[in-house]
C-alpha cells in the first residue's frame, strides 16, 4: 500500500452528485461526507460443483467468518496465547564480523528513531537475529542498509496494523484460498520447520484479475507468512531450539501459460512482500510439476528475487518424491507427493462461480442498505465514514458494466496522509458482485470511493453500494494470538 498526502477538509454534504441520480433500493438515505481530494503520487509502485463445497462469504452475514472458524480451519485454538519467548536460552554462534555488524546496525536504528527497538516485545529486540535477518540475505552486512528497511518493515507492520492481521484476517482471504489451494499450517519438516505447500497450477488468470487486485492478494499472502511465523515461534518452544524460517513448495500442475501472464503482477507483489518485509523467513523453496514447455515458469518469480533467495530455490518438472521426503516426513507430506497427509484441494474450474456470485448478491442486498447512483463517464462518487479504533467496515457494491474502479483510504485522526487499505483498481463488478470489509485500529475516516472508467462520454452505470460498520476486538499488546513480532 502507498500513503498519499493530501488535505483533508471533511463536512456533511453531497459531493457534488445530481439528487436526482440517487435512488433508495431499500431503507432511507444518508448524507455522504466528501473526502478530501488525493494528489497523484509518482513514487507508487468451468466445471460444475455444489455450492455446498464453495466457502461462504466472510461478510456475508450478521455472523461473518470470523477470527475463529478462520483459526479452527487451521488448527489454531481463538483463545491461544502466544509465548515470549527468553532469548538466553537460545544461544546462536556468531562470528566477529557478524557481532560487529550486529551493534553498528542497531546503533543506527537507535538513530533514526529510539523507539524502533522498542515498538516490539522484549524478547524480540533484545536478540541478535533481531537484525541478522535484515543484515545478512540481502544487505551483504550493510549495517546502513539494515537500518533503513527494518525502519521501513516496523513502519509498514504499523500503519496497516499487521499485529492483528491473524485476529482480523483480510476481507478477500477467503477468496485467495479458493483461487489458489494453500496447506500453510500443521506442516514440519524433519528439523521442525514449518511447510508451506501452494498449489499455483489450479489458479486461474482470469478469475484472479476480475476478483482481486494485487494488493489484496499480497494482504492475504502477509497473512500466510504471519501464520507461518506463529508457527515458528509455537516450534521454538516445543523443540528448544530456535526456529525462525520456513519452507515452501509450489505445484505448477495444471499451470498455463494464460495464468502465469495474468498473474504476474500478484505475484510481483508478493515476491517483493517477502524480500522487503519477511527478509530471511524463507529456509528453503521447491518449484515442482514445472511442466517441460513451462521450465521457464521461474520468470514468474525470478526477476523479483534477491541473489540470496534464488540460491534457495529447486526447480523440478518430475521425480521430486524422493528429494522433499528426505526434508520432509510422509505425516506432513500430502499423498499426492509421496506423503500421508490427507489435501485434496477444489479445482477453481470446478467451482460454479456463478451460483457463488448469486449467492454474494443475495447475501448483499439481504444484509445491506443499498444505494443506486447513476455514474456518468468519467465521475466518482466518495463516501467518508468516520471510525472509532476497532472498527470493520463492511461493503458491498455491484454495477451493470465493467468499467468500474473501487479504492479504499484511510486517514488517521489529525493526519493528513491517507493509507491505502485497497489500492484504486478496476473491477468487473457486473461480473463479480464485491462483499469484502477492512478493519482499522485507530480513530480515524475510511474514504470509499468508486469511478466510472468507461471512457465514453455517452457511456453511464449504475452503482448499486451498501455498507456497515461493526465493533471488533482490539487484540491486547501482550500475548495475544496474532502479535507478532517484526524479526522472531
Amino acid at each position: 500500500g502507498q500513503c498519499r498526502a493530501v488535505p483533508l477538509t471533511l463536512s456533511h454534504t453531497d459531493i457534488g452528485q445530481n439528487p436526482e441520480t440517487m435512488e433508495i433500493i431499500n431503507g432511507q438515505a444518508t448524507p455522504v461526507v466528501p473526502p478530501p481530494q488525493r494528489t497523484p503520487n509518482p513514487g507508487s509502485p468451468s466445471g460444475s460443483c455444489d455450492l455446498k463445497s464453495v466457502p461462504s462469504p466472510s461478510v456475508a452475514s450478521e455472523s461473518p467468518l470470523n477470527a475463529k472458524h478462520l483459526n479452527q480451519r487451521h488448527g489454531i485454538e481463538s483463545d491461544e496465547k502466544m509465548t515470549l519467548l527468553d532469548p538466553s536460552k537460545y544461544p546462536a554462534k556468531r562470528g566477529k564480523e557478524e557481532v560487529k555488524v550486529i551493534h553498528r546496525t542497531k546503533e543506527l536504528i537507535g538513530k533514526r528513531d529510539p523507539t524502533l527497538l522498542k515498538r516490539y516485545r522484549n524478547d524480540a529486540h533484545k536478540i541478535s537475529r533481531v537484525v541478522m535477518r535484515e543484515v545478512r540475505p540481502k544487505n551483504g552486512y550493510n549495517a546502513e542498509k539494515a537500518a533503513r528497511f527494518y525502519q521501513e518493515t516496523v513502519e509498514w507492520r504499523e500503519r496497516f496494523w499487521m499485529e492483528h492481521t491473524l485476529r482480523h484476517p483480510p476481507g478477500k482471504l477467503e477468496v485467495v484460498n479458493m483461487l489458489v489451494p494453500e496447506l500453510n499450517y500443521g506442516c514440519f519438516d524433519r528439523e521442525g520447520y514449518p511447510v508451506y505447500f501452494l498449489h499455483f497450477g489450479l489458479a486461474s488468470g482470469k478469475q484472479v484479475l476480475n476478483r482481486i487486485s494485487s494488493q489484496e492478494w499480497a494482504n492475504c499472502h502477509a497473512y500466510g507468512l504471519d501464520m507461518m511465523e506463529l508457527m515458528c515461534r509455537q516450534q521454538t518452544v516445543k523443540l528448544g531450539s530456535w526456529i525462525d524460517k520456513m519452507r515452501v513448495v509450489v505445484d505448477f500442475e495444471g499451470v498455463s501459460i494464460f495464468a502465469i501472464r495474468d498473474f504476474m503482477s500478484h505475484a510481483k507483489r508478493c515476491a517483493n512482500m517477502d524480500t522487503t518485509y519477511y527478509t530471511g523467513l524463507m529456509l528453503s523453496t521447491y518449484l515442482i510439476n514445472v511442466p517441460q514447455s513451462l521450465s521457464w515458469a521461474t520468470a514468474l518469480f525470478w526477476p523479483f528475487l534477491s541473489a540470496g533467495v534464488k540460491r534457495k530455490v529447486k526447480l523440478f518438472t518430475t521425480g521430486f518424491e524422493k528429494d522433499l521426503l528426505k526434508v520432509i516426513p510422509p505425516e506432513s507430506l500430502p499423498v499426492k507427493y509421496g506423503g500421508e497427509r490427507e489435501w485434496d484441494p477444489i479445482h477453481v474450474n470446478s467451482i460454479n462461480w456463478k451460483a457463488y456470485d448469486s449467492q454474494i448478491k443475495k447475501t448483499g442486498r439481504r444484509d445491506f442498505e443499498l444505494k443506486r447512483i447513476l455514474l456518468k463517464s468519467g465521475q466518482k462518487h466518495q463516501v467518508s465514514l468516520h471510525c472509532a479504533a476497532g472498527t470493520q467496515v463492511r461493503y458491498y457494491f455491484e454495477t451493470d458494466v465493467t468499467a468500474l474502479k473501487f479504492e479504499c483510504l484511510f486517514y488517521k485522526k489529525g493526519q493528513h496522509i491517507g493509507t491505502n487499505l485497497v489500492e484504486s483498481s478496476l473491477r468487473k463488478s457486473n461480473i463479480v458482485p464485491e462483499l469484502s470489509h477492512v478493519s482499522v485500529f485507530d480513530e480515524g475516516a475510511v474514504v470509499l470511493t468508486w469511478r466510472n472508467e468507461n471512457g465514453w462520454s455517452t457511456k453511464k452505470q449504475h452503482l448499486i453500494f451498501g455498507y456497515k460498520r461493526v465493533t471488533i476486538e482490539i487484540p491486547k499488546v501482550d500475548g495475544a494470538l496474532g502479535h507478532l513480532k517484526l524479526i522472531t
